[in-house]
């Protein structure tokens, strides 16, 4: 039996680590969730002890450390990105920190756990494809991952055969799809590489009539796509990341402030236009990767992987016979990536374990709930079974934060750290946008629905269990959940196995039986700008600062309004 650790950190976004046990996942989690800082990339020390606490064992037990991550590579491409845009020598200057810190990280690993192993640096987009094939299903696969950038590779596709990954091409840096659409989300009044994801629910209320305009700006081409930087900035470290041209064609930029109201049609129309644009060159890709490995079956990786509506897309054009995206495409993912690959490195193989369920994280037991009410002066009812409980709450139309076993691996909260509402509910999407979330309210929210349903109320063949797909809902049930139906008739939807997520499909199985219907509405248990809870405490912090009537602690329940200590 052997061990391996995989980390991700100091670039970007999104430090984590994964421990891997002869190729099965042991444990996994994001620093964000114990720094309480979103998308913190700084060294992974909460993740990293909590995965080997987890796993019963200390750093001298582990094979080797794998890092995603290759810093003499991405010294070279720098150079040779300097030679092309001398202009980029500010852009080079003001990553300097973060390049040194990435040099440190094997001192860094030494000197916070005392290892004395085999520490690797790997490509970032090999462990993207690592994470994504040896965690599916298939023997063999097409592979593309897609990102901002990693050691200079902005895409990247292969071959996945018999557990041995090929390489077959990638593109580079500054042709970047992550950063074409990072620009387009800051010249809409968002934060770049934080919130494409509001660029993509928006993009459902416009029409894309600015498709000619932005085929101009990237396009599909024989070697994947192609790119006109003379709109761009980011290239050669300009602020901001839009150029003039962009601006002469499309408008003014929106502000923050602009993007938070109501945002005007013009703008709803060029994030349709993007996002029509990214599925078409994407498409393209699929397709040419596809034609080179002769395997229908495909895995997808990277943060333009988080794309849920063009995924979906992929399967309702049929481009693939089947299509696996793990819960962890983002940079998360890479940590699990390099797991597995310094496994492969130490033994030749790597032992196949599909990842079925992400719920990989911290579980807490019923004296840290207690703690965490008592010190809050929350009183608590024992629960029989919380899931009744809950789908009664949900039924009489309550918001509830349920807080429930291992925390998830990845951004998406896929029932054991998550706010449940009930889904037939018009109003019930505004209510929690603007009392429990307080975002945006043309952001969609997703159905969490029975596995054995997901063909009677979705235009889906397949289990989805990781939201990582946006499928029709069917048109005759619309109606019937309206509050997880986004404006153009579609939803992200999360498949729940009853033998990956027992607990959670019972609850929506109650709810059924007193309500007919097998789908309940999910989102992430936390408000705007944090990371989704992790600990009781985090749970409590959240439901009193929000207007979440009920908390599903365990099996605690707390209403709004209780106080003093927790009941027995």
């Amino acid at each position: 039996m052997g061990y391996w650790l995989g980390i991700n950190c100091y670039a970007w976004h999104e430090a984590a680590a994964v421990l891997v046990r002869d190729g099965e996942i042991v444990a996994a989690a994001e620093e964000e969730r114990f720094t309480r800082k979103k998308f913190d990339s700084s060294f992974p020390a909460g993740a990293i002890e909590y995965c080997l606490r987890y796993g019963g064992i200390q750093a001298r037990d582990l094979n080797s450390i794998g890092c995603g991550f290759r810093l003499r590579h991405k010294l070279v491409r720098k150079g040779l990105h300097m030679l092309r845009y001398p202009a980029s020598v500010k852009l080079v200057a003001s990553r300097r920190d973060i390049l040194g810190r990435m040099s440190g990280v094997q001192r860094d690993l030494r000197e916070h756990l005392g290892y004395r192993g085999t520490i690797r640096n790997l490509s970032h987009h090999l462990s993207h494809a690592a994470s994504a094939y040896y965690a599916s299903p298939f023997d063999e696969a097409t592979i593309l991952t897609m990102d901002g950038v990693g050691d200079w590779e902005s895409c990247w596709w292969g071959e996945g055969r018999g557990g041995e990954i090929r390489r077959i091409g990638a593109i580079y840096w500054p042709l970047s799809l992550g950063h074409i659409y990072a620009t387009f989300t800051e010249y809409l009044g968002f934060q770049s590489f934080l919130d494409e994801y509001k660029v993509m629910g928006l993009a459902a209320y416009g029409r894309p009539v600015f498709l000619g305009e932005i085929a101009r700006i990237f396009w599909p081409s024989k070697s994947g796509y192609g790119v006109n930087l003379d709109y761009f900035g980011f290239h050669v470290g300009k602020s901001p990341r839009f150029g003039r041209r962009m601006v002469e064609v499309f408008g003014p930029p929106l502000t923050a402030e602009q993007s938070a109201g109501s945002i005007p049609q013009h703008y709803r129309d060029v994030a349709a236009s993007l996002q029509a644009q990214l599925e078409t060159v994407v498409f393209n890709l699929v397709r040419n990767a596809i034609a080179q490995t002769g395997v229908r079956n495909l895995c997808l990786a990277g943060g333009v992987a988080m794309n849920c509506v063009t995924n979906g897309k992929i399967v309702a054009e049929r481009l693939a016979d089947a299509i696996y995206v793990p819960p962890c495409a983002s940079d998360a993912g890479v940590a699990l990536g390099a797991a597995y690959l310094s496994e492969q490195l130490d033994t030749g193989v790597v032992p196949r374990h599909v990842v079925q369920s992400a719920c990989l994280g911290p579980e807490y037991g019923t004296a840290s709930v207690d703690s965490a009410l008592r010190s809050n002066g929350l009183r608590a009812e024992r629960l029989d079974c919380p899931a009744r409980t809950a789908a009664e709450l949900l039924a009489a139309g309550k918001v509830i934060g349920w807080f429930q076993g291992r925390m998830e691996f990845g951004q998406r909260a896929l029932g054991s750290r998550s706010i449940l509402a009930d889904p037939r509910r018009s109003d019930m999407k505004e209510i929690i946008n603007a009392k429990v979330k307080f975002r945006e309210r043309f952001r969609p929210f997703a159905p969490s629905v029975l596995e054995e349903y997901v063909r009677e109320f979705f235009d889906c063949e397949t289990p989805s269990r990781f939201m990582t797909e946006v499928y029709p809902v069917r048109p005759e049930k619309r109606h019937v959940i309206p509050a997880v139906t986004h404006v153009d008739g579609t939803a992200r939807i999360q498949s729940v196995s009853r033998a990956t997520h027992p607990q959670y499909w019972e609850l929506i199985r109650q709810f059924q039986e007193l309500t007919g219907v097998p789908v309940v509405l999910n989102t992430s248990f936390n408000v705007k700008g944090q990371p989704i809870v992790n600990t009781p405490e985090d749970a409590v912090a959240t439901f009193l600062e929000t207007d979440i009537d009920a908390l599903v602690c365990g099996n605690s329940l707390v209403l709004k309004g209780a106080s003093s200590a927790p009941g027995t």
